[in-house]
């Protein structure tokens, strides 16, 4: 847990191209964590202009559904508990295209997920409550969602969690 305030948030890439994961400078401070996702000049997850901005509360044992955006950019950073990210590429022609991954979110970590358009996700709480902070471009748009539910690709219509 670095207490630089220089120091840059530092994207990781994820095994699919374009998919990022987030460590965020965390510091310890009077028996808790300060967890600082952004300021100003950093490189990170939230660098890129941000459209819309919205939380999710969950519990264990819900699921959401499997979501897949063809413009949309989410950002997912876990800001209470654990929370486990299911993501399946489903852009054609990619290197890998047709995988999953599950990426597992830690909020006393710092951490967040970028996720393009062209990946499928889905995500659970392991812990109760789990509270998801997703900031998204473009903004959500009732008249023109950018958001496809089904058909679920063959791959992840059967999709087990791993233990």
């Amino acid at each position: 847990m670095n207490s630089n305030p220089d120091q840059v948030a530092a994207l990781v890439p994820h095994a699919f191209d374009g998919v990022f994961l987030a460590q965020s400078r965390v510091v310890s401070y009077n028996s808790s964590l300060l967890v600082e996702p952004h300021r100003s000049g950093w490189n990170g997850l939230y660098s890129d202009p941000i459209d819309h901005l919205y939380w999710i509360v969950t519990y264990p044992g819900v699921v959401r559904a499997w979501g897949v955006h063809d413009h949309t950019v989410d950002r997912y950073s876990a800001v209470l508990g654990t929370i486990d990210v299911a993501l399946f590429d489903g852009r054609k022609g990619s290197a890998t295209e047709g995988e999953v991954s599950v990426v597992t979110l830690y909020a006393e970590k710092g951490q967040g997920l970028l996720i393009p358009p062209g990946i499928w996700h889905t995500l659970r709480a392991q812990t109760d409550p789990a509270v998801l902070l997703n900031s998204k471009s473009p903004p959500y748009n009732a008249t023109n969602v950018d958001k496809q539910l089904a058909p679920l690709p063959e791959a992840i219509r059967d999709f087990d969690w791993p233990q």
